[in-house]
């Protein structure tokens, strides 16, 4: 099929580490091997972006030089050919005009309709500054939980604490964005995710995960849906109905 380019054997290799990195059973911790050929994919995939990104533009092909530089035809002098070209020139920039207007105003009442209707976050957390002993105690657990996300403890950010768990975001060897939450009485780390840009970053928190039973102020069990959004950090919170 025209336009359609089949992911390399190197791609569909670094979508498959990725997934066991990042996905929701990480497993490449356990695999030496793997994680090193992750990071040697992943450097090789950052240095073709930056590649493509310095190449220059390329130069005109002599066909297209050619027909910029052909002699311009000879003008018709006829004043109604001109007149009818005037007209329908006129008309097809009329209608080009019409044709845009009604698609930013159809883009627009969609635009609006999905806004509606999208989930509102129950609540938008922002950076804060953490206390010294916190600080410590997050890149302890970090480092000794989650080794082979090799989490860069230097990049670690606190967020407002929500239902008793205290989000933290930070930056992965692999450039790649990262989500921790602490569950603040027991100290522990509850749930952790990073994921390569442009892909969104989410980090589900059940509460019936190790180490505590429940979230702090809400009765039932479900999960709490953080997601990524710029300098903040949206909360969602997904409970099961209570049986009759």
């Amino acid at each position: 099929m025209e336009g359609f380019t089949h992911p390399s054997d190197a791609d569909r290799e670094l979508d498959e580490l990725r997934a066991r990195a990042y996905g929701p059973d990480p497993d490449i911790g356990g695999d030496p091997a793997a994680l090193a050929r992750l990071r040697e994919l992943e450097a090789a995939h950052r240095a073709e972006v930056e590649s493509r990104a310095d190449a220059p533009t390329r130069a005109p092909t002599r066909e297209s030089a050619t027909a910029t530089d052909a002699p311009p035809s000879p003008r018709v002098k006829k004043g109604s050919w001109r007149s009818l070209m005037q007209r329908a020139t006129a008309t097809w920039w009329s209608r080009l005009a019409w044709s845009v207007g009604a698609l930013v105003v159809a883009g627009g009442i969609v635009a609006m309709v999905l806004i509606a209707s999208a989930p509102r976050p129950d609540a938008t957390l922002h950076p804060t500054e953490a206390e010294a002993e916190a600080d410590d105690l997050v890149r302890r657990l970090v480092v000794e939980e989650a080794p082979w996300l090799e989490i860069d403890t230097s990049t670690l950010r606190p967020y407002e604490s929500f239902l008793g768990l205290e989000i933290w975001s930070g930056v992965n060897a692999f450039d790649s964005p990262c989500l921790v939450a602490v569950h603040q009485k027991n100290d522990i780390l509850s749930e952790w995710r990073c994921a390569p840009a442009p892909a969104d970053l989410i980090m589900d928190v059940s509460s019936t995960g190790d180490g505590f039973e429940g979230f702090d102020g809400v009765a039932g069990d479900g999960i709490i849906r953080f997601m990524l959004r710029g300098d903040t950090v949206e909360a969602y919170v997904y409970l099961m109905p209570e049986a009759d």
